[in-house]
């Protein structure tokens, strides 16, 4: 099941978040994004347990993807698409989502093109020594 994430979410929500990113719980703070007219933070629930969320930044009829993670017990098993249809169905003004990734991360970047990502422009060393990928979908 897919619903907003809340404040009761926040312990299993920095912990998913560690593992795309040791600085995660640095680098955000659900209440503040909780809190901002711009930034959505969805999860996937496993009886009442967050196994899986995404966040996004939403101005106007653009959405940049910022997080997309699920639980290492439950991925391969259509979560993330999941997470991705549910925020094309619940904003009926979208035309467009975009995110970057990091070139060496495969299975977000095959998971992306099966989601009709494109490929848009590269930036160089964003990621240290490693490129990002900037992907775009068209709604």
């Amino acid at each position: 099941m897919i619903n907003k994430v809340d404040l009761r979410d926040e312990n299993s929500f920095y912990e998913l978040g560690l593992l795309i990113n040791e600085k995660f719980p640095k680098l955000f703070n659900l209440g503040d994004l909780l809190s901002s007219n711009l930034d959505y933070v969805f999860g996937y629930y496993d009886n009442e347990k967050l196994v899986g969320f995404i966040h996004i930044n939403k101005l106007y009829e653009n959405i940049d993807i910022v997080n997309i993670v699920v639980d290492k017990s439950y991925r391969r098993k259509g979560i993330a698409t999941q997470l991705i249809n549910h925020v094309i169905d619940y904003f009926d003004d979208v035309k467009s989502i975009m995110l970057e990734v990091n070139v060496n991360n495969e299975n977000a970047i095959n998971l992306y093109k099966v989601n009709k990502f494109e490929v848009i422009n590269v930036r160089k060393k964003y990621y240290g020594n490693d490129d990002a990928l900037i992907m775009r979908r068209d709604v």
